[in-house]
């Protein structure tokens, strides 16, 4: 009985609902993206994919150091310094990626020729990514206060639009004007102009932006600078297992194991989109200062106890359904399912990495995540270039260990950062 009753709260609280909502949003947005790509390859060749992959790449590398990754501390400072931080944390990211822009600028003005040979792309989409860069930081902002302030519905509405918006101009520049790769990238130059300049002139309306406070700005770049370091182990690891795996087993495989590790994705997304919410909840809890500190660790467990219990949930169905309807559906990727059924752990193992990492957010302990996942990402590197060689089970299982060490390496520091912080709250009232 007691079972049912926590079952039934569980369903019907806020966290369940938002993150619900937060997790079809994605999927449409994946979804769009995906159709996209399917009916693109009807107009665009093998190279010409080759290039927009490697125009990608330098809007990925473009994006780590565009806001030197501390716009996301807009989520943080939002519940440790109240709403006073919205326009300082705006105006500081517009401000940093103002100065880094204008750096791409530079370059490319004085090397640009070298840069562009270098990387196969023509010069002028090389501009092209410093605008697309620059755009997406107000529209990113402005998405992330919507997330905070549990604006769901205004969130997905927007975020869809998006995507619904890029899937039109896409079609338009690349099927009917025939611009091939170049009409992809024009059509995310478009979108982001759209979105960039409406939300510009949405922090204009609400008085966001302003002259930033010098002490506020260098808090935040040393609040997001050892974060990039940890986002780029993302490339470490899943783009160069792709460059390992068809060196020693060839392009079909390299298909074979992509097409798995996306299935697993879809774990890792529910857990992200989750997270988007419970996040939120989470900074709550912890800034709440009408709980005494004692309940407030016990509500932080019970609340992490919840959404692990979702995170299994959805990678058992994920699983199920991927192993049960893979040969049914596509029967050419049905020698993919062994290495789904061990990614997929690594998909659940990567959603309990979101559950304790916004620990070590709220306490601006970004270093020391840096230094987890930077060097555990560079284990990962180097157990694939021994072991990739001998068998893809053995690529699948080192996903599985390296995120594993990563979690077990987060889930002890946010531990002990929750109960010392916890303890000194005590000892201070």
């Amino acid at each position: 009985m007691k079972a049912l009753t926590k079952i039934n709260t569980i369903l019907k609280s806020e966290t369940i609902r938002n993150g619900s909502l937060f997790s079809l949003f994605s999927f449409i947005n994946k979804g769009i993206g995906f159709f996209l790509l399917l009916i693109l390859a009807n107009f665009i060749t093998p190279t010409e994919y080759g290039y927009l992959n490697l125009f990608s790449t330098v809007l990925m590398v473009m994006g780590y150091f565009t806001t030197m990754s501390s716009d996301g501390y807009l989520s943080v400072s939002y519940f440790r310094d109240g709403k006073d931080a919205v326009e300082q944390c705006i105006s500081s990211a517009l401000l940093t990626a103002a100065i880094t822009s204008t750096l791409f600028v530079l370059i490319l003005f004085f090397w640009g020729e070298f840069i562009s040979s270098r990387l196969h792309l023509p010069i002028q989409v090389l501009y092209l990514a410093i605008l697309i860069r620059i755009l997406s930081v107000p529209s990113g902002m402005a998405m992330n206060y919507f997330r905070i302030q549990k604006k769901v519905l205004t969130y997905g509405i927007l975020s869809c639009g998006n995507s619904l918006l890029f899937f039109c101009f896409a079609i338009f520049f690349v099927k009917w004007m025939q611009l091939s790769w170049q009409g992809y990238v024009l059509s995310q130059t478009s979108c982001n102009f759209i979105f960039g300049i409406w939300a510009l002139c949405f922090f204009l309306h609400k008085k966001f932006i302003c002259r930033p406070s010098i002490d506020f700005w260098k808090k935040m770049l040393l609040w997001g600078i050892p974060l990039i370091p940890h986002l780029a182990t993302i490339f470490i690891k899943q783009g160069c297992d792709r460059y390992i795996i068809n060196h020693f087993h060839g392009v079909e495989e390299v298909g074979l194991f992509s097409f798995a590790l996306n299935l697993a994705n879809i774990i890792v997304t529910i857990g992200m989109a989750f997270n988007a919410s419970n996040s939120v909840n989470f900074f709550e809890i912890l800034s709440n200062t009408k709980i005494d500190n004692i309940p407030k660790g016990i509500q932080v467990k019970n609340f992490q106890k919840n959404i692990f219990l979702i995170y299994l949930s959805a990678s058992v169905i994920i699983t199920i359904a991927g192993i049960v309807f893979t040969p049914i559906f596509l029967p050419k990727y049905e020698n993919s399912i062994p290495y789904f059924a061990i990614l997929a752990i690594f998909g659940f193992i990567r959603c309990q990495y979101f559950l304790f990492t916004n620990i070590l957010f709220y306490y601006k302990k970004t270093k020391n995540l840096m230094y987890i996942t930077f060097f555990s990402s560079i284990s990962h590197l180097i157990m694939s270039l021994i072991l990739t060689r001998y068998s893809l089970y053995y690529t699948c299982v080192i996903y599985c260990i390296s995120e594993l060490l990563i979690v077990l390496l987060v889930y002890k520091k946010s531990k002990d950062l929750l109960e010392r912080n916890l303890q000194e709250d005590i000892i201070n009232t």
